[in-house]
């Protein structure tokens, strides 16, 4: 029952990850041509989504792409935040709020808690495996 929980968080997790990367690529395709900043981290943001989730679904007993899941995501969500509240040097203060950016924040949120979840999981999985031997 735990590794059948497990192996379904993964792909959990996993999926969110694709979804956070197309729905960056598609911000990055409704940037303004003169907003390259934006664009850059838009297309960078979904690259990496796309290659962590992808490196989540080959490798399900490492432990680091979660750890990087969570740092980005967590990054991310702090700079969208940031963008929000002060005027940052490049992006100025933004102030509207899109579907998009709900839909990628609910999605990162999904992600750190799927990964803490699944870091949990596998240090729990790591013990009981070490008792039985």
């Amino acid at each position: 029952m735990i590794k059948s929980k497990r192996i379904a968080a993964i792909y959990a997790v996993t999926i969110m990850m694709l979804s956070t990367g197309i729905i960056y690529f598609v911000a990055a395709s409704e940037t303004e041509p003169s907003a390259s900043a934006e664009m850059t981290l838009f297309v960078v943001s979904g690259c990496a989504y796309v290659a962590v989730g992808l490196w989540m679904a080959k490798s399900k007993g490492n432990r680091i792409p979660y750890v990087v899941a969570i740092v980005g995501s967590l990054a991310l969500i702090g700079l969208y935040v940031l963008s929000r509240t002060i005027s940052l040097p490049i992006v100025g203060l933004q102030e509207d709020v899109g579907t998009i950016d709900i839909l990628s924040k609910v999605l990162q949120i999904g992600i750190v808690a799927g990964s803490l979840y699944l870091l949990k999981q596998n240090k729990r999985f790591e013990l009981v495996k070490n008792e039985l031997i």
